[in-house]
């Protein structure tokens, strides 16, 4: 009887334990964006890696860039969303990114984008990481 009362609260305490550190879902898609706008004086001038370091509830599932034929800034935004639904849909949240101007080529998110049907990869994330954050702003 000791045994199995022990199994019983090793077992309730490993419960209890596991539900404390998993992760909490989102039921607010834009209260949770804006609270990254409104600290984005966190983000701004670093690098887009520590924003998705710091975004552990939800990840942007599309990104869809706005490239420019200018040499000097030829990617100064783009739109991610948290939902795999067309990047056109109505009503979802658009998080955009206003990045530092400089001079690298975006060739390859060009690729990626059309490879990846504006999907947010590996490859996109790869690419974006060391992108400077210039502004961030929320809407729906």
């Amino acid at each position: 009887m000791k045994i199995l009362m022990k199994i019983f609260w090793g077992t309730c305490i490993l419960f209890f334990i596991t539900d404390l550190h998993a992760q909490k879902a989102v039921s607010d898609t834009l209260g949770y964006a804006k609270k990254f706008e409104t600290n984005k004086q966190k983000y701004i001038g670093k690098p887009f890696s520590l924003l998705l370091k710091d975004m552990k509830q939800l990840q942007f599932k599309k990104a869809k860039s706005d490239i420019k034929e200018d040499q000097e800034n030829a990617l100064p935004s783009t739109i991610f969303r948290f939902s795999d639904k067309e990047l056109n849909s109505p009503n979802e949240v658009s998080f955009v990114i206003k990045w530092k101007a400089d001079t690298a080529p975006v060739t390859p998110i060009e690729f990626f984008e059309q490879e990846h049907n504006y999907r947010f990869t590996l490859n996109e994330r790869n690419f974006f990481e060391k992108k400077i954050i210039k502004d961030i702003v929320v809407y729906k």
